[in-house]
Protein backbone atom coordinates (compact mmCIF):
# COMPACT_ATOMS: atom_id res chain seq x y z
CA UNK A 1 0.00 0.00 0.00
CA UNK A 2 1.43 3.37 -1.04
CA UNK A 3 0.21 6.74 0.09
CA UNK A 4 -0.36 9.52 -2.42
CA UNK A 5 0.00 13.21 -1.66
CA UNK A 6 -3.32 15.01 -2.20
CA UNK A 7 -3.47 17.47 -5.08
CA UNK A 8 -2.61 21.01 -4.05
CA UNK A 9 -5.68 23.22 -4.40
CA UNK A 10 -4.23 26.67 -3.75
CA UNK A 11 -1.04 28.66 -3.61
CA UNK A 12 1.03 28.30 -0.43
CA UNK A 13 3.41 30.95 0.91
CA UNK A 14 6.16 30.89 3.49
CA UNK A 15 8.32 33.78 4.73
CA UNK A 16 11.41 33.20 6.83
CA UNK A 17 13.32 36.02 8.55
CA UNK A 18 16.83 35.09 9.71
CA UNK A 19 20.41 36.37 9.52
CA UNK A 20 21.47 36.39 5.87
CA UNK A 21 23.42 38.58 3.49
CA UNK A 22 20.76 38.76 0.76
CA UNK A 23 17.12 37.85 0.22
CA UNK A 24 16.37 34.55 -1.46
CA UNK A 25 13.29 33.46 -3.36
CA UNK A 26 12.16 29.91 -4.11
CA UNK A 27 9.14 28.77 -6.11
CA UNK A 28 8.06 25.16 -6.34
CA UNK A 29 5.58 23.43 -8.65
CA UNK A 30 4.42 19.82 -8.32
CA UNK A 31 5.49 17.62 -11.24
CA UNK A 32 5.15 13.87 -11.88
CA UNK A 33 7.73 11.13 -11.35
CA UNK A 34 10.63 10.70 -13.76
CA UNK A 35 8.92 7.82 -15.58
CA UNK A 36 6.09 10.12 -16.66
CA UNK A 37 5.86 10.97 -20.36
CA UNK A 38 6.15 14.70 -19.53
CA UNK A 39 9.64 14.37 -18.02
CA UNK A 40 11.56 15.02 -21.24
CA UNK A 41 9.50 18.11 -22.08
CA UNK A 42 10.12 19.47 -18.57
CA UNK A 43 13.86 18.89 -19.05
CA UNK A 44 13.79 20.92 -22.24
CA UNK A 45 11.73 23.62 -20.53
CA UNK A 46 14.31 23.81 -17.73
CA UNK A 47 17.08 24.36 -20.28
CA UNK A 48 15.10 27.09 -22.05
CA UNK A 49 14.49 28.88 -18.74
CA UNK A 50 17.81 28.72 -16.90
CA UNK A 51 20.62 26.88 -18.72
CA UNK A 52 23.27 29.35 -19.77
CA UNK A 53 23.52 33.12 -20.02
CA UNK A 54 21.20 33.21 -23.03
CA UNK A 55 18.36 31.45 -21.16
CA UNK A 56 15.13 33.36 -20.65
CA UNK A 57 15.32 33.90 -16.90
CA UNK A 58 19.02 34.76 -16.89
CA UNK A 59 18.53 37.38 -19.61
CA UNK A 60 15.54 38.93 -17.83
CA UNK A 61 16.44 38.74 -14.15
CA UNK A 62 20.24 38.89 -14.16
CA UNK A 63 21.19 40.81 -17.31
CA UNK A 64 18.33 43.13 -18.22
CA UNK A 65 16.53 43.98 -14.97
CA UNK A 66 19.50 43.17 -12.69
CA UNK A 67 17.18 41.88 -9.98
CA UNK A 68 19.14 38.74 -9.15
CA UNK A 69 22.72 37.56 -8.87
CA UNK A 70 21.68 34.21 -10.28
CA UNK A 71 18.63 32.09 -11.02
CA UNK A 72 18.30 28.30 -11.25
CA UNK A 73 15.55 25.80 -11.94
CA UNK A 74 15.05 22.10 -12.32
CA UNK A 75 13.57 18.81 -11.23
CA UNK A 76 15.29 15.89 -9.52
CA UNK A 77 15.14 12.30 -10.73
CA UNK A 78 12.53 10.60 -8.58
CA UNK A 79 10.49 7.42 -8.30
CA UNK A 80 7.63 9.48 -6.90
CA UNK A 81 6.04 12.76 -7.97
CA UNK A 82 8.38 15.61 -7.14
CA UNK A 83 8.93 19.31 -7.61
CA UNK A 84 10.13 21.67 -10.29
CA UNK A 85 12.02 24.23 -8.23
CA UNK A 86 13.11 27.79 -9.03
CA UNK A 87 15.65 29.53 -6.80
CA UNK A 88 16.91 33.08 -7.05
CA UNK A 89 19.46 35.12 -5.10
CA UNK A 90 17.90 38.59 -5.04
CA UNK A 91 20.20 41.63 -5.29
CA UNK A 92 20.63 44.11 -2.46
CA UNK A 93 17.92 46.75 -2.53
CA UNK A 94 15.57 44.73 -4.75
CA UNK A 95 12.14 43.84 -3.40
CA UNK A 96 11.75 40.03 -3.59
CA UNK A 97 8.11 40.57 -4.60
CA UNK A 98 9.26 42.48 -7.69
CA UNK A 99 11.69 39.70 -8.61
CA UNK A 100 8.92 37.12 -8.15
CA UNK A 101 6.61 39.16 -10.40
CA UNK A 102 9.25 39.26 -13.15
CA UNK A 103 9.83 35.50 -12.93
CA UNK A 104 6.10 34.77 -13.12
CA UNK A 105 5.78 37.08 -16.12
CA UNK A 106 8.39 35.02 -17.97
CA UNK A 107 6.60 31.77 -17.11
CA UNK A 108 3.33 33.25 -18.33
CA UNK A 109 4.94 34.23 -21.63
CA UNK A 110 5.73 30.57 -22.23
CA UNK A 111 2.29 29.46 -21.10
CA UNK A 112 0.57 31.84 -23.52
CA UNK A 113 3.11 32.32 -26.32
CA UNK A 114 5.21 29.18 -26.24
CA UNK A 115 8.88 28.95 -27.17
CA UNK A 116 10.72 29.27 -30.46
CA UNK A 117 12.18 26.51 -32.58
CA UNK A 118 15.62 27.99 -32.00
CA UNK A 119 15.15 27.74 -28.23
CA UNK A 120 14.09 24.10 -28.52
CA UNK A 121 17.10 23.26 -30.69
CA UNK A 122 19.51 25.01 -28.32
CA UNK A 123 17.99 23.24 -25.29
CA UNK A 124 18.25 19.85 -27.00
CA UNK A 125 21.90 20.51 -27.86
CA UNK A 126 22.68 21.48 -24.26
CA UNK A 127 21.04 18.34 -22.87
CA UNK A 128 22.67 16.07 -25.45
CA UNK A 129 26.08 17.62 -24.81
CA UNK A 130 25.72 16.84 -21.09
CA UNK A 131 24.64 13.28 -21.92
CA UNK A 132 27.50 12.59 -24.32
CA UNK A 133 30.01 14.13 -21.92
CA UNK A 134 28.88 11.69 -19.22
CA UNK A 135 29.16 8.75 -21.60
CA UNK A 136 32.83 9.48 -22.28
CA UNK A 137 33.90 7.99 -18.94
CA UNK A 138 33.25 4.62 -17.32
CA UNK A 139 31.91 6.30 -14.18
CA UNK A 140 29.60 8.47 -16.26
CA UNK A 141 28.26 5.48 -18.20
CA UNK A 142 27.69 3.52 -14.98
CA UNK A 143 25.90 6.46 -13.39
CA UNK A 144 23.64 7.02 -16.37
CA UNK A 145 22.83 3.30 -16.72
CA UNK A 146 21.96 3.13 -13.03
CA UNK A 147 19.74 6.20 -13.27
CA UNK A 148 17.79 4.76 -16.18
CA UNK A 149 17.38 1.38 -14.51
CA UNK A 150 16.21 2.85 -11.20
CA UNK A 151 14.22 5.91 -12.23
CA UNK A 152 12.99 4.95 -15.70
CA UNK A 153 12.60 1.21 -15.17
CA UNK A 154 14.91 0.06 -17.96
CA UNK A 155 18.61 0.78 -18.46
CA UNK A 156 18.28 0.20 -22.21
CA UNK A 157 16.23 3.38 -22.49
CA UNK A 158 19.53 5.24 -22.20
CA UNK A 159 20.37 4.11 -25.73
CA UNK A 160 17.35 6.00 -27.04
CA UNK A 161 17.68 9.09 -24.85
CA UNK A 162 18.69 11.25 -27.80
CA UNK A 163 15.60 10.16 -29.74
CA UNK A 164 13.37 11.01 -26.76
CA UNK A 165 14.76 14.54 -26.69
CA UNK A 166 14.36 14.92 -30.45
CA UNK A 167 10.65 14.09 -30.10
CA UNK A 168 10.04 17.06 -27.78
CA UNK A 169 8.36 19.86 -29.70
CA UNK A 170 7.65 23.50 -28.91
CA UNK A 171 4.01 22.51 -28.43
CA UNK A 172 5.04 19.92 -25.81
CA UNK A 173 7.04 22.51 -23.87
CA UNK A 174 4.14 24.98 -23.89
CA UNK A 175 1.71 22.23 -22.86
CA UNK A 176 3.70 21.19 -19.78
CA UNK A 177 4.14 24.85 -18.78
CA UNK A 178 0.37 25.31 -18.98
CA UNK A 179 -0.25 22.07 -17.09
CA UNK A 180 2.14 22.48 -14.16
CA UNK A 181 3.01 26.18 -13.80
CA UNK A 182 -0.35 27.21 -12.37
CA UNK A 183 -1.05 29.36 -9.28
CA UNK A 184 -2.85 26.53 -7.46
CA UNK A 185 0.14 24.23 -7.99
CA UNK A 186 2.66 26.73 -6.61
CA UNK A 187 4.47 27.19 -3.29
CA UNK A 188 6.50 30.36 -2.73
CA UNK A 189 9.17 30.71 -0.02
CA UNK A 190 10.96 33.98 0.68
CA UNK A 191 13.99 34.48 2.89
CA UNK A 192 14.17 38.01 4.32
CA UNK A 193 17.52 38.99 5.90
CA UNK A 194 17.10 39.89 9.57
CA UNK A 195 18.05 43.50 10.23
CA UNK A 196 20.86 43.91 12.69
CA UNK A 197 20.13 46.07 15.69
CA UNK A 198 21.93 49.36 15.63
CA UNK A 199 24.95 49.46 17.90
CA UNK A 200 24.34 51.38 21.07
Amino acid sequence: MRTKEPEQTGERRLTVTKPAQLPMLMLSYHVPASRDADFAALEVLEAVLTTGRSSRLYRRLVDRDQMALGVNSGQQLSLDPGQFLFSMQVRTGVDPAAAEKALLEELEKIRTGGVTGEEIEKARNQLLTALYRDLQTIAGKANRLGQYEVFFGDHTRLFGADKELEKVSAADVQRVAQKYFTPNNRTVATLIPEKKEAAR
